[in-house]
């Protein structure tokens, strides 16, 4: 039986473009709104961004949140309360960031636009440092698997991914029934418990314990956000 889900498609998603950046948003953002597009319990900020070469943009934080960034393609440069944090693909990095606070983004290539994911949780319990949330995971090395990428017990979410040829399946298992999930297909295409999701379409999910997976393109990238229930 499916389970309970909402899909969120690819070219429903908020857009804004200028010379300097191209943003995507799954969940209301800005200027953008829609009714089909409200926060999803904690997680607010779905973000699918991509910055121009050597150009610089700002975020404002509207809530006291966990900002966990994962370039897609390059790298970015990230400042924070004057310290300047440096990240590449295959790293992920989580900011404990207050509401009212400033995180600059900038892209370290002069001649080539980069693309990350921005994901925003709100949270009251900051209780990491940012150097003891940077992550860092190898597709090439784990293929066809998903790869927990952030897990610590001081965290309330969990993050995997994993890049899968055709026809390659799993199955990813929830903490409990009571969590929640997000999916995000970053490439290619999946038959995700009886859905179907194309490259950037997201999926919330719920009242599970069990998400299954089947490449339906080689290369195919996906992302689950697990947000723990209570007590975890």
């Amino acid at each position: 039986m499916e389970s309970p889900g909402k899909i969120f498609l690819a070219d429903q998603r908020g857009f804004v473009q200028s010379t300097i950046l191209r943003r995507y948003s799954t969940f209301n953002f800005e200027q953008y709104f829609n009714d089909n597009s409200m926060p999803f319990g904690d997680l607010f900020l779905f973000n699918d961004d991509s910055i121009s070469g050597g150009k610089l943009t700002f975020f404002l934080s509207k809530e006291d949140s966990y900002q966990i960034f994962m370039p897609v393609t390059g790298g970015l440069d990230i400042v924070f309360n004057g310290k300047e944090y440096a990240l590449q693909t295959g790293q992920v990095q989580i900011f404990n960031v207050g509401k009212g606070e400033v995180l600059e983004i900038s892209n370290p290539y002069q001649n080539d636009a980069v693309n990350y994911i921005q994901i925003g949780l709100k949270t009251d319990l900051f209780l990491l440092r940012h150097s003891e949330m940077l992550f860092n995971f190898d597709f090439e090395k784990d293929k066809n698997k998903l790869i927990e990428i952030v897990s610590n017990p001081k965290l309330a979410f969990k993050l995997s991914a994993g890049i899968f040829g055709a026809k390659a399946e799993t199955t990813y298992r929830l903490r409990s029934a009571e969590s929640n999930a997000f999916l995000f297909v970053i490439g290619g295409s999946f038959e995700t418990s009886g859905r179907l999701m194309h490259a950037r379409d997201g999926l919330a999910i719920w009242e599970t314990e069990t998400v299954k997976f089947q490449a339906l393109s080689n290369n195919a990238i996906v992302m689950v956000l697990e947000m723990l229930e209570p007590g975890f």
